[in-house]
């Protein structure tokens, strides 16, 4: 149907979390990467409610989930807040769907609370450390702190974007807001780009995980770090449909596609 989802919120960890859902069936929750906000996902919503309760949220101290003090991201804290999300639900465990930095987020997660998740696709995530190049994109991310220090939010999302490939026909797309804008630089942009999750516990904790990249990102960074993800891992790389934020373009193409992903997952073993 189309989307007409329920709005809650749950307080936890001095956050008033703010999340929406939609549809019946077990429950994936979508986790957005830089700028937090979970709109992004809606359209997608309408796709696949006969097959999921389908949710999503804002990050702690992005948009709607407000805090009263602004902190550094903690990918731990970030996953715990998914779980408050899936308890105030009353749901036992969660399948997960997160794109770009929120793939940190997911990884983290995989690592730190396993017993909660029931299968993850991880789209596009950012762990430059395990490219040949990691050392050029850890100094480009230090120089792009550096231009947001210099000239402010929109000269360092201008200089981010150069790298950022398959927009080229894209509709304009929803972009965080400057306080959001702000908080992504100050607060979650070393995090996402330099920090990576320690893969290898992912495949001890024996969790049902994916990674996907989308078709038209090509050899995008955030694209070619899904191969050595996926070869630690040990488990499957998916193509989807479209750029980074693919989700919002094509979204019922998007969700068929992810909704297969999920369904071959369901037939093989963790790991393949």
């Amino acid at each position: 149907m189309p989307f007409n989802s329920t709005f809650d919120s749950v307080f936890t960890e001095g956050c008033d979390l703010h999340y929406w859902y939609q549809g019946t069936g077990p429950l994936l929750v979508f986790i957005p990467g830089g700028g937090g906000i979970g709109r992004q996902f809606n359209p997608l919503f309408e796709h696949l409610d006969n097959k999921f309760t389908a949710c999503t949220y804002d990050r702690r101290q992005t948009n709607s989930s407000t805090v009263t003090k602004h902190k550094l991201l903690n990918p731990a804290q970030q996953a715990r807040d998914v779980i408050a999300i899936c308890k105030s639900l009353g749901r036992e465990k969660t399948s997960i769907f997160a794109n770009s930095g929120g793939g940190i987020i997911a990884f983290q997660f995989a690592v730190s609370y396993p017993e909660f998740l029931d299968r993850v696709i991880v789209h596009e995530a950012p762990t430059t450390i395990l490219l040949d190049d990691a050392t050029y994109h850890l100094d480009r991310a230090f120089m792009l702190l550096d231009i947001y220090r210099a000239h402010g939010v929109e000269a360092a999302f201008e200089a981010f974007r150069t790298e950022m490939k398959g927009f080229e026909d894209s509709p304009p797309l929803a972009v965080p807001s400057q306080e959001d804008g702000k908080n992504f630089w100050e607060n979650e942009f070393l995090q996402f780009t330099i920090y990576c999750p320690d893969l290898r516990k992912i495949r001890y904790n024996d969790v049902s995980i994916a990674v996907a990249a989308g078709v038209k990102s090509a050899d995008a960074f955030y694209a070619r770090t899904t191969v050595p993800q996926s070869a630690i891992l040990d488990c499957p790389r998916f193509l989807f449909p479209g750029h980074h934020l693919g989700y919002e373009v094509e979204p019922a193409i998007f969700a068929s596609e992810l909704v297969r992903a999920f369904e071959k997952m369901m037939i093989a073993p963790p790991h393949v």
